[in-house]
């Protein structure tokens, strides 16, 4: 079965660096001083888009002291594992998101933690792996030729856009286990290997890993149109409707996928069954010359036997 390779999404960062984009005055300017940024941030016009790459331990004072963010903010900002969530401070919000990568070889998912801050003029985006989707996005934002430039729309729309960035990163990734699961549909009614069933397992735990990370990041989409209306304009929700559509297509389709590895499991140990019953050499089993074929059934009555034991004692341990 020929393998795609997934590109490396998650490598690493292990120092905090940080990289600045301000848009003041018609103007960008990529200077991370804390005078500049602090200015910035005193300008309503101006907007100011900080991305900490690696640990953000290191970027404390200026998070704290700068951008005035609350203490807890900043711990579960430096947190490696954190659950998708949306929370409320006086002069922001903050998110918790995750992005997907998938690698083919070994058939393992990594689903790496962003941290997003907004503010009426600001964002702060945190993560200790790199995200090509976002580099592409910042790269973007840096460029001091565009016409209409991302930064000028607003805090509404920069976040959309990183937003819609981040759900439309899901469907390669989805793209490339369904061609996984086709190959391993073809395989399974062929083999009855235990590399087969090894490796559906391990995609159906990649896939549960995903739809883990998914799911909250839908209601946290709904929490986020519902709460955070001072810095989301009425002519911006069509847009974060449109991220949660996206969302729930990506949510739909993990399912699909669970349902088919469970079926495509049901297919397999049949095959199994099968092949191991009537693959035993009976033939020179003790006594097989002299019970005219009866040992046959009688195995296979024994099997039954200790199947409907095992449905009994569970429905009385209430397992059923």
């Amino acid at each position: 079965m020929q393998q795609q390779v997934q590109p490396q999404q998650d490598k690493p960062l292990q120092k905090g660096e940080l990289r600045t984009v301000v848009w003041q005055n018609g103007k960008i300017s990529t200077d991370s001083s804390p005078e500049i940024i602090q200015e910035a941030l005193h300008d309503p016009h101006a907007l100011i888009w900080l991305d900490i790459m690696g640990n953000c331990s290191s970027q404390e004072a200026l998070l704290h002291n700068v951008f005035e963010l609350a203490p807890i903010t900043i711990q579960t900002m430096d947190e490696e594992k954190e659950r998708a969530k949306f929370n409320e401070q006086e002069n922001y919000f903050y998110l918790v998101v995750h992005g997907l990568s998938y690698d083919t070889q070994i058939d393992e998912a990594d689903t790496p933690k962003l941290d997003i801050v907004f503010g009426k003029n600001f964002m702060i985006t945190a993560h200790r792996a790199t995200l090509p989707w976002l580099d592409s996005l910042f790269e973007e934002a840096q460029e001091k030729s565009a016409d209409e430039h991302t930064l000028s729309r607003g805090i509404a729309f920069l976040l959309y856009a990183l937003l819609d960035a981040l759900v439309d990163s899901y469907f390669p990734v989805l793209d490339d286990i369904d061609e996984i699961i086709d190959d391993l549909e073809d395989v399974t009614v062929n083999s009855t290997s235990n590399d087969v069933q090894v490796r559906i397992f391990r995609i159906k735990r990649s896939l549960a890993q995903m739809r883990r990370v998914i799911s909250p990041q839908v209601e946290v989409t709904n929490t986020l149109l519902a709460r955070a209306s001072k810095f989301i304009p009425a002519k911006a929700e069509p847009y974060f409707a449109d991220v949660h559509d996206h969302l729930l297509r990506a949510f739909e389709v993990l399912d699909s996928y669970r349902d088919l590895m469970s079926g495509m499991l049901d297919v397999y140990l049949p095959i199994t069954f099968i092949t191991g019953v009537f693959g035993q050499n009976f033939g020179h089993l003790p006594q097989v010359e002299h019970d005219n074929g009866y040992l046959f059934w009688v195995v296979l009555a024994f099997m039954g036997l200790i199947t409907v034991m095992q449905i009994w004692y569970f429905k009385r341990r209430g397992w059923l």
